[in-house]
């Protein structure tokens, strides 16, 4: 490994996001077939791979980019949006989830306390704005009660969220324009000047 200096070792990274730019309206880009090593990517188990990449595929618009049938499958949406599905293939995996579910049942009779739904943890897609009412249309219809509306949320984004077949909540995120008077307040409120 070279020795960087802290100039060399940042730089705009806008140069290399494929999100669009809210500002101008940016059209969001096509799935990213090309093939790069991952700089990060998530792995999720799936008891039916054919239900979860028909899941993801038509209703969150990722593509299969490389599939092992009945084990693996590559799923890919912008670059850098990478998931991994993982089928579930022996009877060991189903039972060990049944007997963790009823435990944690058991532990929350005991303690008056509700476990999480679905995995642990949730992951955020950047989705373009003019993306996410389709995108929550087409998850409702391919799991009814999957998806919840979109909401304008403080951090300047349009919001839904997502549970997958495997139980993982998505959400999807639309970067919103910038409004310079409310940029303006929020410093000067803060201490900063604009």
């Amino acid at each position: 490994m070279t020795n960087q200096t802290p100039q060399s070792s940042t730089f705009d990274a806008v140069q290399i996001s494929p999100v669009p730019d809210p500002n101008a309206q940016g059209q969001p880009p096509e799935p990213y077939q090309g093939i790069y090593p991952m700089p990060m990517f998530v792995t999720l188990p799936s008891p039916d791979l054919e239900e979860s990449v028909r899941f993801w595929t038509q209703g969150l618009g990722f593509i299969n980019l490389y599939s092992m049938p009945g084990i693996l499958v590559h799923l890919r949406r912008w670059a850098f949006q990478d998931v991994l599905l993982v089928g579930q293939r022996d009877s060991t995996s189903a039972s060990q989830a049944a007997q963790t579910k009823a435990t944690q049942a058991e532990r929350s009779a005991e303690t008056g306390n509700t476990p999480a739904q679905g995995l642990a943890g949730s992951l955020s897609i950047a989705v373009a704005q003019s993306q996410i009412e389709d995108m929550i249309a087409a998850c409702e219809r391919l799991l009814p009660g999957s998806t919840t509306p979109p909401k304008r949320v403080q951090w300047r984004s349009l919001e839904a969220k997502v549970t997958t077949p495997e139980g993982l909540v998505v959400t999807l995120t639309a970067a919103l324009p910038e409004d310079p008077n409310k940029v303006r307040q929020f410093l000067q409120a803060n201490g900063e000047t604009a």
